[in-house]
Parts: C-alpha cells; structure tokens; sequence
C-alpha cells in the first residue's frame, strides 16, 4: 500500500521516508483531534499565566500601597518580600532588603539572638511573638533608631512550600516621645499641684471634684479619693456648716458662669479645729469662651487672723493709753511747771542746807516734766509731710542747730554726702531724728566726741543715712533693746529718745538698727522710698 493510501494513523511509521530527506528531522503529522486539544491547552495555559501575572500585579499594588512597612520572611529569616514603605521609614529600598537577613533591622542583642530564635521556633513550635503586637527598636539605614509596633503572623503558601511570616511595623517613636512628654508634664504638674502652700483643686462646671492637692487634703483631714467624683460643697471642708456648705454652691454657680469668687471662709480642720481661708474660684474658659473647667483656691490665714485680731486689740489699748497720756501730760504739765517756778522762788529765801534741798526737788520736777513732755511726743500720732530733700542741706541745718550743744561739750559734727542724694522725707521729723542720734552721742562721751554724718545712695529706690561716733559704744547685749520705750541708761535720761527715732523713720517706711563702728557706736537709718534724680 503506498504511503498516501488511506490507512490507519498507526500505520504511517511504515512509510520510508524519502531518500532526498533521509537526514531531515520531520514533524510528526499530528491528527485533528490532536490539533484540537493543543491548541485548548495553549489557550488555558495562557489564560493561567495571565490570571498570574494579574495575581502578581495586585500583590505588587497592595505592597505599594501599604503605608505600615511589611515585610514576608521565611523560617530562616531571610526576607522574601518587602512593601515599599520600607524605604520611607526604614531608610532602605526593597530590593535592598530581599535575600537578606531580618536581623539586620535588628539592634543588638536581638540582632546576634535572632536565629537562635527562629531555631527554637523550629524545633518546638514555640514563640512569644506570633499574633501578638509587641514593641521593638528598629535600626534604620542611617543607623539611627525608631521604636515600632511589630505584629506578625504566619501564612501557609501552598501544601508542598514553606510557610511564610508577615511581619507589619507601625513607626510609633513620635508617640512614644509624646507620651513620655506628658508622663514628664504630668510629673511636673504633679509636683507644683501636691507641692504648692496653698490648697489648690479642679472642678468641673457643675462643681463636681476632678483633683485636689496634698495641702488641701492635709488641712481638711480627708483621703483624696474622699473628695473626688464627689459635689465640691458637700466635702469634708463645709461639713461643719450647712449655710457654709450653700455658699460654696452658690460660688460655683456663678463661677461657673464666667464670675471670678473670692471672699473668706471658715473651713473644717483636723479633728474639729475650723481654719479661717481666704477662698477663690477661678473660671476656665475655652477659646469659644466657654467654661470648662474651675479651679478651688484657698490659703490658711488662721495665724494671720489671729495676729490681726491681737494687733488690733493692741492698738485698741495703745491708742486708749496714748490719748489717757495726752491729756495726764497736759493736765500735769501746767501744775508742773508753776510748783517747778515757786519751788525756785523758795529756794531763794532759805538757807543752803534747805536750799539743797529745793534744788534738788527743783531737779526732780524738771525731770518729770521733761518725761511728761517726751511721753506726750511719743504718744502723739506723727504726720508726715513728705518734701523733697537734698541730704548735704538736712545734715548741715542739723549740724547748724545744735552747734551751741556741740561746742558747749567742745564736740564736733563732720558731713560726708556721696555725690547728690536727694529723696522724699519729712525734713522736719527727719531732722528731729538725727538730732537725737547727735545728742545721744555728746551725752554718751560727755567732751570731746566726734560725729560723722554720711548719706548715700543704695541701690536704685532706697537712701542709707548714718550717724557714727568714737564714743564709748552699744554693748551687743543691749542693742536690741535700747530702742524701746522707757529704756535708758543715763541718768536723768526718759529712754524715749531712741524710741521717738524709730517712731518717725518706721512712719517713713524705713528701719533704724545699730552697729558697732570702728570708735563707738554707728545708727543706720536705710528709707525705703522712691528717689528722685539728682
């Protein structure tokens, strides 16, 4: 049968091939059942290849779009896959991370670790970290560092290829840095809060207690979470009183409304002890200005209420004393004075034994009259005219009126004034003062003193005057005293000298003290006062 003969398929290997083509490879002559499913498995091999090449695409999309970095790694470590987030946070390119060790992300000791890690994961099944959200420290490319929140997760690929381990970080250093800035500001505000002197709380709007300080909870004798959560007026602090308890509503009801409260309250201490507090509420307003928040102020004047009642009560009593003393000494002085004048006017008829005797009488009542005069100045409340005062002039017209008193004790007075020094006094009062310093020191000597009078500025609001001597000077011991009334240790003396000079520098706003000079004795006049140029 030749070649082209219609016989079965399997029949063709029969045919010779023809001589001229004895070396030439022939296809095999395929059947058109052949051709069909060629070409069908062509076409779903294409349609596998596309729908792959479309799986790869997307899988490539949603690693782009990914903004958290993601990275696949296998069970060895060794990074698979990388989004392109890597390169925004982490500092690398993701090809710059495939094929490489996850480690390497890692600092140390977890670096070195790592695949003693995944080993032990391998051999037991055990680990600490999948499914979980853990935070580690990341070493960028730059070597710097960031913390992040790592989460991983395992995912099977296929039953005859290895699992793979997605890992997804979250850059969470900018939140980590805020929440250790408000752990330090929290800290911060905790110490001023439970430190501060006075009792220091937060309110809501409606009154309700959000915080309140150590001191405030000390002076109420109460536990903080006594007070918080609670309504402010129904604390400890108001249980002693229930109009007490009212008034603090209504102060909260008006603070509420934007209204600065203050005014004093009695308030419960320890045990049942009750503190005199000057109270406050200040309102908090939002930029919308509304409030939205009240802070509870008060500060114990329990000691200061106390001193004021007692001073006022001394001051009651002095100014009772101080009147009864002005009109003694004017309803004194005048008998004084005639029986001084007659006790003179008998001395001059009687014999020198009785005449003695008078003057001496005639001494004592000088004395009494001369402390009466003194206790009436002193007594005498003092108006201060203040003038502007050139101190060279008020020292030189002081100087001036006493130069019969320092040349009758063969004295001497020097000025020394650094450059103009001029401020508000009364020069009169003033003059009076040094005056007294000036006398106390010929008094103190008797003959031959020598006094110094100085002035200067000191500082930029304020003017030291002083008064120094070479006399026999101020013991320690007695330097705190000798500025009180009735003091004295001369004889003769009304111990109201020194106490009328600090009488008229304190109505000045200044103080006197003594110190000792190089000699003798040095007084300090310093007047807090404003000065004026020149």
């Amino acid at each position: 049968m030749r070649c082209g003969d219609s016989r079965g398929a399997g029949q063709l290997d029969r045919c010779p091939a023809p001589r001229a083509y004895a070396n030439v490879d022939v296809p095999p002559v395929l059947s058109s059942r052949d051709s069909v499913m060629t070409t069908h498995e062509d076409s779903e091999q294409r349609r596998v290849e596309a729908a792959l090449e479309r799986s790869e695409a997307r899988g490539r999309a949603l690693l782009s779009a990914l903004l958290d970095p993601t990275v696949a790694i296998d069970a060895s470590g060794i990074i698979q896959e990388a989004s392109a987030s890597v390169e925004r946070v982490f500092g690398y390119a993701p090809s710059e991370l495939l094929g490489r060790n996850i480690s390497m992300l890692m600092p140390e000791p977890h670096r070195s670790a790592h695949d003693g890690y995944l080993e032990h994961y391998r051999r037991t099944g055990e680990t600490n970290i999948l499914g979980r959200t853990r935070e580690f420290e990341i070493v960028r490319k730059d070597g710097s560092t960031i913390v992040v929140e790592l989460s991983v997760a395992r995912t099977e690929v296929a039953d005859d290829v290895p699992p793979l381990f997605i890992g997804s970080f979250r850059d969470v250093t900018d939140k980590k840095r805020a929440e250790q800035a408000l752990r330090d500001s929290e800290r911060r505000f905790r110490a001023l809060f439970d430190r501060a002197f006075q009792f220091i709380g937060l309110l809501r709007p409606d009154g309700t207690v959000l915080e309140v300080n150590q001191a405030a909870c000390e002076a109420g004798a109460l536990r903080r979470e006594d007070a918080i959560g609670r309504p402010f007026w129904e604390a400890r602090w108001w249980s002693h009183s229930s109009a007490m308890s009212d008034r603090i509503r209504d102060a909260v009801r008006r603070a509420a409304e934007g209204e600065f409260v203050r005014f004093e309250v009695a308030q419960r201490g320890p045990g049942d002890s009750i503190l005199d507090v000057d109270f406050s509420l200040m309102p908090v307003k939002d930029d919308a200005g509304k409030v939205v928040l009240l802070i509870p102020e008060g500060r114990d004047v329990t000691a200061l209420k106390a001193a004021q009642r007692a001073e006022t009560s001394t001051l009651r009593a002095l100014a009772t004393i101080g009147e009864s003393a002005a009109v003694l000494a004017h309803e004194i002085k005048n008998p004084i004075t005639a029986v001084h004048l007659a006790l003179r006017a008998v001395a001059e008829k009687l014999g020198e034994d009785h005449k003695a005797v008078l003057e001496d009488l005639v001494a004592r009542m000088r004395h009494l009259e001369l402390l009466m005069r003194s206790t009436l100045s002193f007594a005498r409340p003092l108006e201060i005219r203040l003038a502007a005062c050139e101190a060279r002039e008020l020292l030189e017209s002081t100087v001036g009126r006493m130069g019969p008193q320092l040349a009758k004790a063969d004295s001497e007075a020097r000025i020394a004034v650094d450059g103009a020094v001029t401020f508000m006094a009364d020069p009169k009062l003033l003059g009076e003062a040094i005056s007294n310093l000036v006398s106390n020191a010929i008094e103190a000597k008797r003959s031959g003193v020598h006094v110094l009078l100085s002035a200067a500025r000191s500082g930029t609001d304020s003017v030291v005057l002083s008064v120094e001597d070479d006399g026999p000077g101020i013991p320690e011991e007695r330097r705190e005293s000798i500025f009180k009334p009735f003091v004295t240790t001369k004889s003769g003396g009304t111990g109201l000298g020194l106490a009328i000079c600090r009488k008229i520098v304190e109505e000045h706003g200044g103080t006197i003290h003594v110190e000792p000079s190089a000699q003798g004795a040095r007084f300090v006049i310093r007047l807090k006062i404003p000065l004026r140029d020149g």
